[in-house]
């Protein structure tokens, strides 16, 4: 699923279930036989919440002699009556259903105002089915698609009961889900892009899993990258070929890439910005299409982000002087890290943006070493849990191994932390974003 999702509080809920009839039928039983039973083949049905796609459950329905023609839809009711009201995560999750092997159409999840429909969380509808005469089974076939903020929710079980058109139960049993972690949406996911001596541009999409693994295997973006001296996102790139880029050419010309939404080819065709920016030794995007650029007098200047592609920046405004400290500045997060020859790094957040001319936070140090490092490049979420929904930092060892750091700091301080292994012969690459 694609669609933006919000985070479930999914702690200690307490989950019911009722079920009303939807719709009247001709099905006739015996009054006096027991209703038949419901199995659920397979038992829980597992749902990876996240880009895996749907997984299918089968309730398998054996009714007592006599039953026959329409056995009433139900619109089951989930009650969670420690979950916040406001959180209502039914429209993220997607269902389609077959009754006895026929064409799946959709059946709907919703959340309702719980305040409205009697504390209802999650309401489901089952569709009705036609007994033939004769029959003694039916059969529902049910896909289950959720998005990854649903990871966690579970397991639950309800108690379903199938009537017929006088309301008579035909027979009941029990049907059992849990939304389970999966791997995040393309768009949720960061991506890394590292340019060869040929070249080259390669792309490194974040897993998003939390097992040590943080990139995919690399894409193939396009050649002739090697034109420019200098390449910046203005955003988080993502899997899902979001986030733009600039890029500068040895003539001094600058150039916009547009993110296109697109897995396959991530950028839109390259935009002209202007000339002179050679007067520059530095350039660093940050997420909302600021440009962050320090001349050769070491002063930086502020470039804000239009969000227009054909005239990107605004007019320049001098954030101040002393940046030629830096043997180089890297985005991270909505802010800066910065790092002196002797591999001091010094962290810049973001400010509250009232003035343009201070989009910074008084500098804070961070720690000494990073001078092991050969080549930085700021990045966005890059696995599934609470503190990896975070910035990170990968950063080149001389040699050749990358190493991720995430953020899972809890004093208040966001900074690179927790590194964790991003794979060896990276040296191949001369530059990485």
């Amino acid at each position: 699923m694609r669609q933006p999702r919000r985070a479930l509080v999914t702690a200690g809920l307490v989950l019911a279930l009722t079920s009303s009839a939807l719709a009247g039928g001709a099905a006739t039983a015996a009054a006096a036989l027991a209703p038949g039973t419901i199995v659920q083949e397979g038992g829980a049905l597992r749902v990876p919440a996240g880009e895996e796609g749907p997984v299918t459950t089968r309730l398998t329905v054996a009714l007592p002699p006599g039953v026959t023609g329409r056995i009433a839809g139900q619109r089951l009711s989930f009650r969670a009556w420690s979950a916040d009201p406001a959180s209502r995560p039914g429209r993220r999750i997607t269902s389609t259903c077959a009754v006895d092997g026929g064409p799946f159409a959709p059946c709907a999840w919703d959340s309702p105002d719980p305040e409205t429909v009697d504390g209802a969380w999650l309401v489901f509808d089952l569709p009705a089915a036609d007994v033939a005469p004769g029959a003694s089974t039916v059969t529902y076939d049910i896909t289950v698609d959720a998005g990854s903020d649903l990871g966690g929710l579970g397991p639950f079980s309800t108690t379903v009961e199938l009537r017929d058109g006088t309301g008579a139960v035909v027979a009941t049993g029990e049907l059992a889900f849990s939304f389970e972690q999966g791997t995040p949406e393309a768009w949720l996911r960061t991506s890394l892009h590292a340019r060869d001596r040929d070249g080259v541009l390669w792309q490194y999409d974040a897993t998003g899993l939390g097992d040590g693994t943080p990139l995919k295997p690399r894409k193939r973006v396009g050649g002739g990258w090697n034109a420019y001296t200098a390449l910046t996102k203005l955003d988080r790139t993502t899997a899902a070929g979001g986030g733009d880029l600039v890029a500068r050419d040895r003539d001094g010309v600058l150039w916009y890439y547009r993110g296109s939404g697109r897995e396959g080819a991530p950028f839109a065709p390259r935009r002209r910005v202007g000339g002179g920016w050679n007067a520059y030794t530095s350039l660093v995007g940050l997420p909302g299409g600021d440009l962050f650029a320090r001349d050769r007098d070491g002063v930086l200047w502020r470039y804000p982000g239009t969000g227009l592609a054909a005239q990107p920046f605004g007019r320049r405004v001098r954030v101040g002087g002393g940046w030629n400290a830096y043997k180089s500045i890297v985005a991270f997060g909505d802010g800066l890290v910065a790092h002196t020859p002797d591999g001091r790094q010094w962290r810049y957040e973001k400010a509250d943006d009232w003035d343009p001319a201070v989009p910074f936070k008084p500098r804070r140090a961070v720690g000494g070493g990073w001078n092991a490092y050969t080549a930085l490049a700021g990045m966005g979420r890059i696995g599934r849990t609470a503190y990896e929904d975070n910035p990170s930092l990968a950063a080149r060892a001389k040699d050749g191994r990358l190493v991720v750091y995430g953020v899972v700091r809890f004093d208040g301080k966001s900074e690179p932390y927790y590194p964790r292994p991003g794979g060896w012969s990276w040296n191949i690459y001369d530059l990485l974003v």
